[in-house]
């Protein structure tokens, strides 16, 4: 990718976030085009997203999840430079990201210089905060202790909406899933990770480092 101007896009569920990074990318000397959408299945639809060099992707997404679409992207289009934004700095979320594809890791409080972060990417580097920087490194310096079970990425999800207060109709309307599903979702959740509440829950995924 050598290209002194790039084709930017978004893909973030929050509108006035999404507008807002929308509007800062657009002043940038090396934006080309910067196109949003709000899911990953609008983009997937939108033959326009072929076209895109650095994608600024949330993870929490409903439908299709942001690692999700970075695993399919990574495959499908290796050229495309693809960072995560995210409120969460789960060290599992960091992982599975980079493991996925992800060239960068950013939380949205922290997005900070855009200019900056789209030329490293678009030059073929790498970027991630200084906040997930430091847990990443403090996870290789970590005692070895219990492990954190395997979840998968909508147990996660799933996870994390649990965790900060949500009731399972919301967790259900916010991912596009019914009751159900969303049920069987925290029945294993709750099996792997062998609690039988909430302020279990919520301490046992801070102490895996699942949050």
């Amino acid at each position: 990718m050598s290209s002194d101007t790039f084709n930017l896009g978004i893909v973030e569920n929050d509108e006035p976030f999404r507008e807002e990074v929308i509007r800062r990318l657009r002043g940038l000397p090396s934006a080309r085009k910067v196109t949003g959408w709000p899911s990953a299945e609008q983009f997937l639809r939108d033959p326009a997203h072929k076209s895109i060099d650095v994608l600024f992707l949330d993870i929490m997404l409903s439908g299709v999840s942001g690692i999700e679409l970075v695993r399919d992207l990574s495959e499908k289009y290796p050229d495309m430079r693809v960072v995560m934004l995210t409120n969460m700095n789960s060290d599992a979320m960091v992982f599975d990201s980079i493991k996925n594809g992800a060239l960068g890791y950013i939380l949205k409080s922290e997005l900070g210089n855009l200019a900056e972060i789209v030329e490293v990417l678009g030059r073929g580097g790498a970027t991630i905060t200084p906040t997930i920087a430091l847990r990443v490194f403090s996870s290789f310096r970590r005692v070895p202790g219990a492990e954190a079970p395997e979840l998968t990425d909508r147990e996660r999800q799933v996870l994390s909406l649990m965790v900060k207060g949500k009731s399972i109709g919301s967790v259900a309307s916010f991912l596009g899933l019914s009751d159900h599903t969303v049920h069987g979702y925290v029945k294993s959740i709750y099996k792997k990770l062998n609690v039988h509440n909430r302020a279990q829950l919520a301490s046992k995924a801070q102490e895996l480092s699942l949050m």
